[in-house]
Parts: C-alpha cells; sequence; structure tokens
C-alpha cells in the first residue's frame, strides 16, 4: 500500500518522462559551461542515476529540471510540460544537496507548515505529516526539538519527508545521504527501493557509487557537462570482474596454487594471487565466475566468502574518469 499523500495530476503515456534535448547553461557571460549540449531520457516509473567527477554539471542539471536555472539553449520536458509550470511542480519532489531550514521551527511545525504550502488539506496534515517523519525514521523525541538542534544526518531526514509532501510522481535527489551515519545510509537506500517499487520515477545524484548500484534502473556518467555514456544495471554484466575467494583451510591442507589455478584455467579464469586459503581472480563475466565457483565446489574446495573486489559502477567511473574521448550515450 502506497504511503504517498496525494494522487497528482494524471500523465498521457504518450508524455510520461522526463525528456531533455541538447541542453546547454553557461555562467559569467558564457565563459563557463556548467552543461554542454546534454541530452538524455529518463522513462516514467525507472530509477537513474547521475554520476561524475566534481564540477561534472550533476547539480546544475538537477537545478534546471526543479527550473531554478533558465537554460541558455535545448528543451526540457517532465510529462510533456516545461520545469516551471505550475502543474509540473505538483509532480516533483525535491531534495537539494545544501538544505535550507526555518531553523526556530520544530521538525513537525517545519513539516506542517510545507503540507499547507503543497495545498494539501489540514483534517490529514498530522497524520500525514507524523506518517513521513515515522517513514524516514527521524526520531519522535526530535519532532518537537527546533531544528537548529538538528545533526546533519536528522536534517536530511526531515528534508526526505518535505519532499515526498504532495505525493509526487518525480522525485530529484542530490545527494541523499550526505552527512548519514551507517544506520541513515541503509534507512535512504530501503526507502529508495520501496519508493521505487511505489511507481516513482527517481533521479538519484550520489557520489555513494554502491546506493546507486543497488537503486538504479541505468546510470548516466556526466563529465564536462555532458552525457558520456548511459549504462543499464539490469543487463548482464558483460567485462573483466575480480575477486577475492576464501576457502577453509583446514579441510584443503594439500591445496596449491598449481592446483587452484588449473581449476580456474579450465574455465577460463586467470590467477592473480594466491596464499593458503585465499586467491584473488579474474574473469571475463557472471557466467565465467559462476563457472569457477561450481569448478571449485565440484573439486571440494569449502569457499566460505566470494567478494567483488571493484563493483560495477567503481569500474565505470575509473574507466570515464580517465577518458578524454566522448562517447554518444
Amino acid at each position: 500500500m502506497t504511503e504517498l499523500l496525494a494522487e497528482p495530476p494524471s500523465a498521457s503515456l504518450e508524455n510520461a518522462g522526463i525528456f531533455v534535448k541538447s541542453v546547454t547553461k553557461t555562467y559569467r557571460g558564457g565563459k563557463i559551461k556548467a552543461l554542454n549540449n546534454l541530452s538524455l531520457e529518463i522513462r516514467a516509473g525507472e530509477a537513474f542515476g547521475l554520476v561524475g567527477p566534481n564540477g561534472a554539471g550533476k547539480t546544475t542539471f538537477l537545478s534546471c529540471l526543479m527550473g531554478f536555472l533558465r537554460i541558455d539553449s535545448g528543451e526540457i520536458l517532465i510529462d510533456g510540460q516545461a520545469p516551471d509550470d505550475l502543474s509540473t511542480r505538483r509532480l516533483v519532489g525535491y531534495l537539494p544537496e545544501r538544505l535550507t531550514f526555518d531553523r526556530w521551527m520544530s521538525g513537525r511545525d517545519y513539516l506542517n507548515f510545507h503540507h499547507e504550502l503543497a495545498g494539501m488539506p489540514a483534517a490529514t496534515r498530522q497524520t500525514d505529516c507524523e506518517r513521513l517523519l515515522t517513514r524516514v525514521q527521524l526520531d519522535p523525541a526530535a519532532w518537537v526539538k527546533p531544528v537548529r538542534k538538528y545533526s546533519r544526518g536528522m536534517l536530511q531526514r526531515l528534508g526526505f519527508a518535505q519532499a515526498l509532501i504532495g505525493g509526487p510522481r518525480y522525485l530529484l535527489l542530490d545527494e541523499p545521504a550526505s552527512g548519514m551515519d551507517p544506520v541513515g545510509v541503509m534507512v535512504v537506500r530501503d526507502l529508495l527501493r520501496e519508493l521505487k517499487s511505489e511507481g516513482l520515477t527517481i533521479l538519484l545524484n550520489s557520489h555513494q557509487l554502491d546506493q546507486i548500484e543497488s537503486t538504479c534502473d541505468r546510470v548516466a556518467f556526466l563529465k564536462e557537462g555532458t552525457v558520456y555514456k548511459i549504462e543499464d544495471m539490469t543487463a548482464a554484466t558483460v567485462g573483466e570482474e575480480y575477486h577475492t575467494i576464501r576457502w577453509l583451510k583446514d579441510s584443503n591442507q594439500d591445496l596449491s596454487k598449481e592446483d587452484f589455478s588449473k581449476i580456474g584455467s579450465d574455465v577460463g579464469a586467470k590467477l592473480l594471487e594466491f596464499e593458503s586459503g585465499m586467491a584473488r581472480c579474474v574473469t571475463t563475466g557472471g557466467a565465467e565466475t559462476a563457472a569457477l565457483i561450481k569448478a571449485l565446489v565440484d573439486n571440494g574446495i569449502p569457499i566460505v566468502e566470494v567478494r567483488p573486489e571493484d563493483r560495477r559502477l567503481e569500474r565505470l567511473f575509473k574507466q570515464e574518469s580517465a577518458s578524454g574521448k566522448r562517447k554518444d550515450p
């Protein structure tokens, strides 16, 4: 059952989604090009990630999607409407990287205030706001405290709750777990999965690559204000995979480096490092990795851990950060 508070206006399937075509945004009279002919399409209902180095234009892009910044050229449409159209604003929830609050208000008062600004019914205000505060797991003892006493992680939770007021169809998040402790990071991760399952379209900018990888269907790598590559995270992984494999040493006293190397080479895997109870290997993809693990088990090796060393997005980030040649999305 959905936890969102309102049903936004329906959109035709033809126009649903975010469409960005040849967008350029400059500062200082055109001297600084923050966005450079950027184009992409975000399908309705998908979780879409943005990654890239500092200064790549990610936050500028989100600000343009919100209608906070006027683009120099190009086109942005959300469900077929401009970002600053009033009907569009009803569809979009936003959590900025740099949060600004009325610090004298309590957390609950702040959320009540924005509930009223969103035109939500007064009769359900208290229950609606308390449900959202509970959903982001903000401690009830903090609800009555002034916001100036909140930690950064508490502010992030309050900001997330505010972004969900009005039942948005689109959720734009700029570093949503910034400043959070590990528990807070897990809360954000689980909340993103829940919102995705409820049909929200999520655009996530985060330096936490594992968070993007576990949440997003597709990821765009931005560099110098444009899209260099779009990675489909739902597709089967193809390419080199590095793993550390550990097994019970006491049960395999006779297992040698040569034995392990032969087992790996028979399925196409390459042994990089070996010591008693541990080996580092490289394979050419998921199927070969699975074949390696099966061969090891079939040979009586009691494996206790198989750990990927570089996750998929980490490899993409390293490759694209080092590349100076643009790739078509």
